[in-house]
């Protein structure tokens, strides 16, 4: 059975960020093929919930690349069977500091 995902505030941010960066910088083409891209992948995200590599720092959240630009956390609740994207940003971008 497929988790359900939800999206935190800052994945959402984080998605609109680099949906604007393509619209200023790229193609229509670009735009569908990333939004396409992230579908995809979280599409396997809900049927494979550990795909991605648990983080050094938190073993409660999994970090990957969805592609060779684009980075997400997340974490798994498997009582719930909910996938919380916590995070996506590019690869380029620092990440915060907490």
């Amino acid at each position: 059975m497929a988790y359900q995902i939800i999206w935190a505030p800052k994945a959402i941010a984080g998605y609109d960020r680099i949906i604007n960066y393509l619209r200023e910088n790229w193609t229509d083409r670009e735009i569908r093929n990333f939004v396409l891209e992230v579908d995809n992948f979280i599409e396997v995200l809900a049927n494979h919930p550990e795909i991605l590599q648990k983080s050094s720092k938190n073993k409660s959240l999994y970090r990957g690349p969805i592609n060779k630009l684009t980075i997400l956390t997340y974490r798994i609740r498997p009582k719930n069977q909910q996938i919380d994207l916590i995070n996506i940003r590019g690869a380029r971008q620092k990440p915060l500091k907490r």
